[in-house]
């Protein structure tokens, strides 16, 4: 309700502003604001919509989104305009012709591309039914969890190898007895961008992709190739650490969650306080930025607000929307999400909404995992993101105004706090916990480098496919292996399902900034293991992250295999 109450408001001052059939700077600021920030609301239930159901909402979206006789509307409003600020008048100029190029567009297109994209989403889901049938007859609780969830959890409690083999099997059987549909359905998306790029004189897909980013074509074609060959050999060599603990298996990485039962054994994984945490990041934003945080006491069930201080000024406001209630979200779920203006009598603070899916202990108390942690620091990265850019424009929103290539940056550099040996002295743990601590990070750093292969393999086929001008899947994943041997350690079947994801429909070719990301936030954290936060001054970081917050920056080129040096080293360092 408090969400619809939003969008209503933004609605009715939008339809005043245009009936005053003519736009002035500031009425013209304010409607692109207005957009900015309906845009934002909606961003973030997309992003959650394992979460939330939303679709009483949607015809808010496309009443502002879906009216080609608004956006007509806007238009000629906009081209009536003559605006002196010049940086208002960039705006406007950008805002005419997005304008142009909606209108313009082949919504036939844009309407199969949604369709196609449900009916993967629909595909996938029934092989993932299909595996909860299967856990159901053998008895496995399956209330709560999904298909992938429970079955890690069976199959890593299955102490015969064999049986954890067959399992194995079974799931993956039913995961692609629809592959064939699915990889069509896939490729169908993948030649109807191909033809849109052609219509707009584009050489491939990934060209007009890769006009958002600030690298050229051939710099993050080196960042994909070299992902994918170091992930082989990471794999290589988890493979052998997994066979070393258990036993001589066919598929290592198979047995993956018995390998990490087995390195656990009786050792009890502890819980972590959720103020304690928030007041370490605090410590890291005050030694770093020079920002100081302050919650606000009356934040509403399930949010905490936090307002973000420059000294005495306030430069914005984070809310943490904390607790997972299931589909019932609290009132206040998308409540303020914006980007900052301050043009003429137009000011608004940015707000950014950080929603962390927590279950709250059985007791009350505020104890999350050490994923959570995580999760909760990587968020934070996003948060000041987003509060700290600059040269921000109306018709420009947060991490939108940046380089494709360099939004994961501060997030990912973020979260690897939580493998800093001050973060673990902060907790003030017992000597038990310090070793359940140690072996959170290390399960962690296992998982991450598990997952390399599944990283690699994706970005690689996203670029590739987007990349041609003809073929598929299928005949991407043939090339890729014959290239670099990935059907050793991973199955096609695996993979058409990222392609279902917003990330790729949105941004098609892009999914290397995080490979790019995660190097280039590993080059810069790598140093501070070695220090103190308490010796830190924002002094020492005064251009450290400009590229995060100035679009004009240039982007840099890290050396990939820093993320695998990166985990490496803070696998065997002292927790602190």
């Amino acid at each position: 309700m408090a969400t619809q109450k939003i969008l209503s408001g933004a609605k009715t001052r939008l339809d005043a502003i245009l009936a005053e059939r003519r736009l002035t700077e500031e009425s013209f600021v304010e409607l692109a604001a207005i957009y900015d920030n309906v845009a934002y609301v909606f961003l973030y239930l997309e992003s959650n919509e394992q979460y939330v159901d939303y679709r009483w909402l949607l015809p808010y979206r496309d009443a502002f989104f879906k009216d080609q006789d608004l956006d007509r509307t806007l238009l000629a409003l906009c081209e009536s305009l003559q605006c002196g600020n010049p940086d208002i008048e960039e705006c406007r100029q950008a805002y005419i012709g997005h304008l142009n190029d909606k209108l313009a567009a082949d919504h036939t297109s844009t309407a199969e591309l949604a369709r196609l994209q449900d009916q993967a989403k629909d595909i996938v889901q029934a092989g993932r039914n299909d595996q909860l049938a299967l856990f159901a007859r053998l008895g496995v609780d399956t209330e709560g969890g999904t298909a992938d969830t429970i079955g890690y959890t069976l199959i890593s409690a299955t102490p015969e190898a064999a049986r954890r083999t067959k399992l194995t099997s079974a799931m993956t059987a039913l995961r692609d007895k629809r592959l064939d549909p699915l990889i069509d359905t896939v490729d169908r998306m993948i030649d109807i961008r191909r033809a849109t790029s052609r219509r707009q004189g584009a050489r491939s897909v990934l060209e007009q992709t890769m006009r958002r980013c600030a690298i050229p074509e051939d710099t993050a074609r080196h960042i994909v190739d070299t992902y994918v060959s170091g992930a082989v050999e990471d794999r290589g060599l988890l493979d052998s650490e997994i066979r070393e603990a258990i036993g001589d298996v066919d598929t290592p990485v198979d047995h993956f969650g018995h390998y990490i039962r087995t390195l656990q054994s009786d050792l009890k994984v502890p819980l972590f306080d959720l103020r304690a945490c928030l007041e370490f990041i605090e410590g890291v934003t005050a030694r770093v930025f020079g920002l100081s945080m302050r919650r606000l006491p009356d934040s509403g069930p399930g949010v905490w607000t936090v307002v973000v201080f420059r000294g005495d000024e306030t430069i914005g406001y984070i809310n943490f929307d904390l607790w997972d209630s299931g589909r019932n979200r609290t009132a206040n779920t998308t409540s303020g999400i914006r980007n900052r203006v301050d043009w003429g009598s137009i000011v608004q603070l940015p707000i950014a909404y950080i929603s962390c899916r927590f279950h709250r202990n059985s007791d009350g108390r505020e104890l999350i995992t050490f994923q959570n942690v995580h999760s909760l620091f990587h968020e934070v990265g996003h948060a000041l993101n987003h509060i700290l850019i600059r040269k921000r424009l109306p018709t420009l929103s947060g991490l939108d105004y940046l380089p494709l290539e360099r939004i994961e940056d501060l997030s990912m550099w973020t979260e690897k706090w939580v493998y800093h040996p001050d973060f673990v002295s902060h907790l003030d743990l017992s000597e038990e916990e310090r070793e359940g601590m140690r072996f959170c990070q290390r399960v962690k750093i296992l998982e991450y480098r598990r997952n390399h292969i599944d990283r690699a393999v994706t970005a690689a086929l996203d670029f590739e496919v987007h990349r041609a001008s003809s073929g598929g899947l299928r005949e991407a994943f043939e090339r890729l292996d014959d290239r670099f041997g990935v059907a050793r350690h991973c199955s096609l079947g695996e993979f058409p399902v990222y392609f279902a994801w917003p990330m790729i429909n949105a941004n098609p070719g892009a999914t290397f900034a995080y490979t790019r990301s995660a190097a280039e936030s590993a080059e810069a954290f790598s140093p501070l293991l070695s220090r103190r936060l308490s010796d830190l001054e924002p002094k020492d970081f005064e251009t450290s992250f400009d590229a995060c917050l100035d679009f004009d920056e240039p982007s840099s080129s890290p050396d990939i295999g820093s993320i695998f040096a990166f985990y490496n080293d803070a696998l065997w360092r002292p927790a602190g």
